[in-house]
């Protein structure tokens, strides 16, 4: 595992790089997309078993920090989603350069699912692969979802608090920023209404069913391609959410195994 820092000027992203296993037959490569506030804490334990079940697969794999969270310069007011695609499109090419792949698979959790999957749609030429794991479909449901107490209560994610104007507005959720901006992009998410556009072959893959996932599907199903794309349901505990009785950092293994066999 190699840690570093990669971006231009001011924008610095800090990176964790491991190869494919020795012996591997081609170049396959992963950028690992996370999940934003609490859901990025509680899931970073899965993200690093991806990580280390690709490598054994055969796949050098880049996860890396968004501008302005975790190891990352830059602070959470600044950004906001077409920032952060930007970070994915300089993660493709770090790792390309890197690796020396012609193409990269993009495998993108929650919030970094909807990231993924713009980005994938834009950059046809580079991404070959795209698996959306528990995305955020509808961003009017996900906005909701993260500031209504009675299910913060019930996912685990405290309550959410104003913040002063001049500290950007907006809320805090568990000491993470989530400015007016921030939210009014979440809002327009609608990976529905994008998905027809990417080109890549595509796996969704979920722990649980939600609402938004009936319209993902018929948007999948409308697509021409083959083989069919659809929203895949494996049930198990989801790995950015807090339960009493499982605690932060549950790994659902089923789902991990699910996406490196079909990246394989």
């Amino acid at each position: 595992m190699t840690p570093f820092y990669f971006g231009t000027g001011s924008r610095r992203l800090f990176g964790l790089y491991t190869p494919a296993r020795v012996g591997a037959v081609g170049i396959r490569s992963v950028v690992l997309c996370p999940a934003w506030g609490q859901e990025y804490l509680r899931a970073h334990r899965s993200m690093r078993q991806l990580a280390n079940m690709l490598n054994s697969a055969g796949f050098h794999v880049l996860r890396f920090d968004y501008f302005g969270t975790g190891d990352s310069a830059g602070d959470m007011t600044q950004a906001d989603l077409a920032g952060w695609e930007g970070d994915i499109g300089a993660a493709i090419d770090e790792l390309k350069d890197t690796c020396g792949a012609s193409r990269v698979a993009l495998v993108g959790l929650r919030l970094g699912g909807a990231l993924a999957a713009r980005v994938a749609a834009r950059r046809a030429s580079d991404v070959d692969a795209l698996v959306l794991w528990d995305p955020v479909v509808d961003g009017r449901a996900y906005v909701d979802e993260i500031m209504l107490t009675g299910k913060q209560k019930a996912l685990g994610l405290g309550r959410s608090t104003q913040r002063a104007a001049d500290q950007g507005g907006g809320h805090e959720i568990l000491g993470f920023p989530l400015t007016e901006r921030l939210a009014d992009d979440f809002s327009k998410i609608d990976v529905a209404a994008q998905i027809g556009s990417v080109r890549a072959r595509t796996e969704v893959v979920v722990s649980h069913t939600l609402a938004s996932h009936g319209g993902l599907a018929a948007a999948l199903a409308a697509y021409a391609g083959q083989p069919p794309r659809a929203v895949e349901l494996i049930e198990s505990q989801a790995a950015w959410i807090n339960v009493k009785e499982v605690g932060s950092g549950a790994v659902p293994v089923k789902i991990l195994q699910r996406i490196v066999q079909w990246l394989a």
